[in-house]
């Protein structure tokens, strides 16, 4: 039997349909914006900054994103390691290319934090 993301979710109080599962990549910079991405030394200000730049297209991403964030960090191959779980408060800007958003880190999963990993 496979362990899913969604009864761990669920065991923390996050109700799936409620939750946006990210698992970012490590990227110089990103051909269609010119932004700079993240590293394995990013830290975690640049990581919430990165994270918090999405795609205004709603073909990349949903045009009414949930609520919570949980955010990966690539770990290797096709592997990815928790880094934390954000509270959306919503879009603070929109230029029609890029949209960003204002978090606040959540204690959800916070036991798992650096420790989940998840292929």
């Amino acid at each position: 039997m496979t362990l899913t993301l969604e009864p761990i979710l669920r065991s923390a109080g996050i109700d799936p349909d409620d939750a946006h599962a990210i698992r970012h990549a490590f990227v110089r910079e990103h051909e269609d914006s010119g932004l700079p991405g993240i590293n394995a030394d990013s830290t975690a200000e640049e990581i919430l900054a990165y994270t918090s730049q999405q795609s205004a297209r709603p073909k990349i991403f949903p045009a009414h994103p949930p609520r919570l964030w949980v955010v990966f960090i690539r770990e290797g191959g096709d592997r990815a390691r928790l880094w934390s779980v954000l509270e959306n408060r919503g879009e603070v800007s929109n230029d029609g290319a890029r949209r960003i958003f204002d978090f606040v880190v959540s204690e959800h999963l916070a036991d798992l934090r650096n420790r989940l990993v998840i292929g």
